[in-house]
């Protein structure tokens, strides 16, 4: 954006010597044409006169002061005389001729120009103008970023107390177990029949873009499909928990635990026994989520593990 605040900045500067330039040929045009419209006021009288004395005179008038001569030599004196007043006429004529041509083709220049000049004005507003949205954009975006990074700010210290507040409400409604799960691994089913969208580990967040934990896996699922407890066990927690939505979970005994999360609807309580494969909620997309899918954690004495297995 700076790149072409600067480059607009430049044809900026450029436009206004070009009509600096422009302006400067103007005057000079206009000062060329004051000087030939005065030449053509002193001259107009001049050039009438002698028309209307041409008109007067006529071509029998120029023969009869020719005729009137009383000797050749007086007659060649009156030619000369006439000829030398047709010639001044001629160059008079002349020049007030070349004069009007002169006066026409300066005014049609200062025209040219002038339209020149009110071009490259509106052009320069115009460029102006973007200059100074582009700058006003520019803040907007600055403004924006500032805003939106200081939403992710939150949105992170956010997730990271649901995770503590997550952990926490675990620990205090579950005894702690043996650290290791061992085989049971293997004994757990999955919640949901669908496809592996995202793995355990750190990512991405496809809302908030930017990388962090991501403490389970997500199974792509049609909204609504049924949500089964992985292992038996009694509910710990079902309802809402920040960004993760409707949720439930389910304690195992040993320490371990599982999480549902994202759901559309929950269909157990607190205290409930559950058997694998007992339906406990249906797909959603509730909470921080994009698209429908459930949202599944095993975790040891409150820490989250990997459900494909170590």
């Amino acid at each position: 954006m700076d790149r072409r605040r600067e480059a607009a900045e430049a044809d900026l500067r450029r436009l206004e010597v070009e009509q600096r330039q422009i302006r400067a040929r103007a005057q000079a045009t206009a000062t060329r044409l004051a000087v030939v419209r005065a030449r053509l006021a002193g001259q107009r009288a001049r050039v009438r006169g002698r028309l209307r004395d041409i008109y007067k005179w006529g071509r029998r008038g120029y023969l009869d002061l020719l005729l009137d001569a009383t000797d050749l030599s007086e007659l060649v004196t009156r030619a000369h005389f006439l000829g030398t007043i047709m010639r001044a006429d001629a160059r008079l004529l002349a020049r007030y001729g070349a004069d009007v041509e002169e006066y026409a083709r300066l005014y049609l220049e200062l025209e040219t120009q002038q339209e020149e000049v009110a071009t490259l004005i509106a052009r320069t507003q115009a460029r102006r103008a973007r200059i100074a949205e582009e700058a006003a954009a520019k803040e907007r975006l600055l403004a924006r970023i500032q805003s939106e990074r200081a939403l992710y700010e939150q949105v992170i210290e956010d997730l990271e107390e649901t995770d503590r507040n997550l952990v926490e409400l675990i620990r205090r409604m579950q005894p702690a177990g043996p650290p290791v799960l061992g085989g049971r691994f293997r004994r757990f089913a999955w919640p949901a029949r669908g496809s592996f969208t995202s793995g355990f580990g750190m990512r991405v967040h496809p809302i908030f873009r930017i990388r962090r934990m991501h403490s389970g896996v997500d199974i792509a699922a049609p909204h609504g499909a049924p949500v089964a407890a992985a292992w038996d066990g009694t509910v710990l927690y079902a309802g809402w928990f920040g960004g993760y939505g409707k949720i439930v979970i389910i304690d195992h005994g040993e320490g371990v635990s599982t999480l549902y999360a994202h759901l559309s609807a929950v269909l157990t309580a607190p205290g409930a026994r559950v058997r694998q494969g007992e339906v406990i909620g249906r797909v959603g997309s509730t909470g921080f989520s994009t698209g429908s899918h459930v949202h599944f954690e095993i975790r040891v004495n409150g820490t989250p593990v990997n459900p494909v297995g170590p």
